[in-house]
């Protein structure tokens, strides 16, 4: 409003001669539209763009656990008698050797409008060896482990017959860990319950305790202290099998929390079977998968456009938590998969995954065509620090769909004018101005197919269908302004026509003859773009499997 109020003044100033300008009125012109753009810029960058530019500041501050409750915590594991070492033993290894524990691990994912809704099943089975000696009815079982400072969105755990259970709070699962932590070290020091443990052994618990109760605002600056790491680490204790088992423990909760659930009648039921619902919202990249480039024109384009990438990028972290690991996609029925790529995985297929007889085995469904996308993975080793691979998804509109509608309206408005040209340039002007509300009618059709409801789908619409429908629309309300010009000057007034008394489909007149020209190619293009789809997507259907 501020930009369109500057303009219209400065343009009565020019009109007024409060402002004279030396040059000619093209000469304003051209002055007034960079004063305009300049000053678009300016306020563009200080009242809009600038506060999205800036750096996000941290709203909530991040202080250190004081002694206090890290004292608390630890003396409440020394006084506590209800963790066994077989459940500590259990527990420790289910955080740091998951995949001893999830035998199949299977991940959905469903499309919404801007977020993934991920379903995610999870086969345990406890080892029978790590079972001797245990009199528990109850075991603890890690279901995820997340990085601190990400929060889970949406978040239920369900059991095998989809009732939703309930899992530890946050209280319960520090003294847990504090529990677990304080038994692995007594049997890494060779000490019974009821023996403290030696004082540097007690300083490095202290400090262990501090790294896992601290949290963590999850930015990529945001380092992570390995001092009660590195204090376990280096203490010289009888049974280093055990010592080794709680360094592993406490370096994966000092950067993560576990969210754990409970296991009931473990010697009478081998397998059990937790469900996590979530919603995650996908990193968008207006780039291609392998690009380090964030934002591109061409992205900026599909965005005004209304169109959502149709390429989704996975995670498949959970791969290396479980011995077998698939992965679902189930995208809306009128999208077809037409391409799909595993990134990020050169070096991790050449490693091996502890305790397995093989290199990992991993495969796509073969098949494409379908809505629905299938990943197979077994043995996938433990992912180290910047390894992150990820699955990349290609869909594309089930023909017709909007290209078919963008076609039938182009064709149409390419007849249109060219008739409405044609008779123009042969038989002069028309009495009636039926032409220029018949041209208004593509313009129409247009908005109608092509921006009639949104949708709520993350994954829609194509870039050639909403541009080819745009260009249909502004080809149109051409033709309309042309007609009406044509009709508004005097009859003895010459309009251009083109050289040597040649004719572009049987119109001899320049200015319609370019008209018709952009409407043909914009026909012609997008009729092209539906032919090549729809025999892709039958050649899809039709193919044979091999």
């Amino acid at each position: 409003m501020m930009i369109l109020v500057a303009l219209s003044v400065l343009n009565i100033m020019i009109a007024t001669g409060v402002y004279r300008s030396s040059g000619s009125g093209w000469q304003s012109l051209v002055l007034t539209m960079l004063l305009g753009l300049a000053f678009a810029a300016v306020h563009t960058w200080f009242f809009h763009t600038r506060f999205f530019l800036a750096p996000p500041a941290k709203p909530f501050p991040f202080h250190q656990v004081p002694d206090g409750p890290v004292l608390a915590l630890q003396h409440e594991a020394r006084l506590a008698r209800d963790v066994t070492l077989v459940e500590a033993k259990i527990f420790a290894a289910a955080i740091t050797m998951p995949q001893q524990f999830r035998r199949r691990v299977v991940e959905e994912y469903t499309p919404d409008r801007r977020t993934l809704t991920k379903a995610c099943t999870i086969d345990v089975e406890i080892p029978g060896k790590l079972m001797v000696g245990n009199g528990s009815k109850h075991i603890h079982i890690p279901v995820v482990l997340n990085k601190k400072g990400e929060l889970l969105d949406d978040f239920h755990i369900l059991h095998a017959n989809n009732d939703e259970t309930q899992w530890l709070s946050y209280r319960q699962y520090l003294s847990l860990a504090a529990k677990v932590l304080h038994v692995l070290l007594l049997g890494a020091e060779g000490l019974g319950f009821n023996d403290p443990l030696p004082r540097e052994t007690d300083k490095a618990e202290m400090l262990a305790l501090r790294g896992i109760v601290e949290r963590r605002d999850g930015r990529a600056s945001d380092s992570v202290d390995p001092t009660g790491v590195d204090a376990i680490r280096t203490l010289e204790v009888a049974n280093p099998v055990a010592l080794k088992l709680a360094v592993k423990f406490v370096e994966q909760l000092t950067s993560h929390y576990a969210i754990v659930a409970s296991i009931g009648n473990v010697g009478t039921e081998p397998r059990h079977r937790f469900k996590y619902h979530l919603t995650q919202t996908p990193d968008v990249k207006f780039t291609s998968p392998r690009s380090s480039r964030r934002w591109s024109l061409g992205g900026y384009v599909r965005l005004v456009f209304g169109t959502r990438p149709v390429r989704l990028t996975v995670d498949i972290a959970n791969a290396s938590t479980a011995e077998s690991y698939h992965l679902h996609v189930h995208a809306p029925n009128d999208l077809y998969l037409a391409g799909q790529e595993a990134v990020g995985f050169s070096s991790i297929l050449q490693r091996t995954a502890e305790l397995a007889p093989t290199t990992p085995h991993c495969r796509f469904r073969r098949r494409l065509g379908q809505p629905h996308a299938h990943f197979y993975c077994r043995y996938m080793p433990t992912l180290q620090e910047r390894e992150r691979p990820t699955l990349v998804f290609k869909f594309f509109e089930v023909p017709p769909g909007t290209v078919l509608r963008a076609t039938i309206t182009a064709i149409a408005a390419f007849a249109i004018l060219w008739l409405i040209g044609f008779v123009s340039s042969r038989f002069g002007e028309s009495d009636t101005d039926a032409p220029a509300f018949l041209l208004a009618f593509p313009a129409l059709a247009a908005t109608w197919l092509g921006f009639d409801a949104p949708s709520r789908k993350l994954l829609e619409g194509t870039m050639s269908a909403r541009f080819c429908l745009i260009l249909t629309a502004v080809l149109s309300l051409a033709g309309s302004a042309l007609f009406l010009l044509h009709e508004s000057y005097p009859d003895n007034f010459e309009w251009p026509k083109l050289p040597d008394g040649r004719a572009f489909l049987g119109v001899t007149d320049a200015w319609w003859a370019v008209v018709v020209g952009l409407a043909l190619v914009n026909a012609m293009r997008i009729g092209y773009q539906c032919l090549v789809r729809t025999w892709n997507y039958s050649h899809l259907l039709a193919k044979k499997v091999e």
